[in-house]
């Protein structure tokens, strides 16, 4: 007697539609892995522009500070030992 199996379409279109599924998961792993990659290089490339808008914005503040100073010394110190005084009751009160 020949060996016959009994093939079910229903069986075969599950098949056929878990291959499809598998396929599709596949392209759309490969879609989230691009997308990801993309907005982690923007983010870094907005965060290394930030930062350097922060590092210029610092070093003019440095400048204005420097120049404040040597243009009023006095009014400098007297504010450098009012900020330090107020730090100093701040911490105590901890």
């Amino acid at each position: 007697m020949p060996n016959k199996k009994k093939t079910y379409s229903e069986i075969d279109d599950i098949r056929e539609d878990l291959d499809s599924l598998r396929n599709n998961v596949v392209e759309l792993t490969k879609h989230i892995k691009k997308d990801t990659n993309r907005n982690s290089k923007l983010a870094y490339e907005t965060a290394l522009e930030r930062l350097e808008e922060l590092k210029t914005n610092g070093l003019t503040q440095v400048k204005n500070v420097e120049k404040h100073v040597k243009a009023k010394p006095s009014q400098s110190l007297a504010m450098a030992f009012a900020a330090g005084l107020a730090a100093s009751f701040l911490l105590k009160r901890r």
